[in-house]
């Protein structure tokens, strides 16, 4: 899969759904504070262990997250698209940055520095209600992960992955069953803790059995409703 076919409309402030809650007073306060920047694919948009200073909001393009171990090797945990945001919890002592960002396609992202985070987050009960939420969920598809990385069925971790892949891909697309997140075969396999020739073989048994399709640079779930 690749970036040429990964274009995706960007998103509206307003679209995203941590500001759904605001009223346009404080929408419109939190525009003025918030800093715009475009990466360049494969740019790195921050490094584990480094100090987290802002916290962003995707506004257009695909951010890989992923982790590297003492020994090198790297583990992809998620992808972010449009609209998604890589958020920390405004109760913590120190913002550290546990993944790495890197950019899978050029994107853009929206900055917004800690302190007007934390301030927002504390005047608005509803905000933090949504951001247990969000917490809540992300420990959920980190158990649900490391439950998946503990099976020994490589085929149905990747099934798995693909069909959230689905749904993160596009508005459009996704309404086809047309995967356009730009992974490669490498970091697929990286997602699902498993060697890229392995992914390849399931790619084509998937295929085999008629629950794929596999295009020129597109992956496309026949069978996913």
């Amino acid at each position: 899969m690749a970036s040429a076919d990964c274009k995706l409309m960007p998103v509206l402030l307003e679209e995203i759904p941590f500001f759904h809650e605001l009223s346009e007073a404080d929408l419109s306060s939190v525009k003025e504070r918030l800093a715009e920047k475009t990466f360049a694919k494969g740019e790195a948009l921050f490094t584990e262990g480094n100090a987290c200073e802002a916290i962003l909001f995707v506004k257009s393009g695909w951010i890989k997250m992923y982790r590297t171990s003492h020994a090198g090797t790297v583990q992809s945990l998620e992808v972010l698209g449009p609209g998604e945001t890589c958020t920390c919890n405004p109760g913590a002592r120190n913002w550290t940055y546990t993944l790495t960002g890197q950019a899978l396609t050029r994107c853009t992202v929206w900055f917004l520095a800690k302190e007007d985070y934390v301030k927002l987050i504390q005047s608005n009960p509803k905000l933090s209600h949504l951001l247990n939420r969000v917490f809540a969920e992300r420990l959920q598809r980190a158990s649900s992960l490391i439950a998946e990385l503990s099976s020994e069925d490589s085929k149905k971790r990747l099934a798995h992955l693909l069909l959230e892949l689905l749904a993160k891909s596009g508005r459009k697309d996704s309404a086809k069953g047309v995967i356009s997140v730009p992974l490669t075969r490498e970091e697929l396999a990286q997602m699902i803790g498993t060697s890229r020739e392995t992914v390849v073989r399931q790619l084509y048994e998937l295929r085999r059995q008629k629950l794929i399709d596999i295009q020129s640079r597109k992956i496309v779930i026949l069978d996913w409703q």
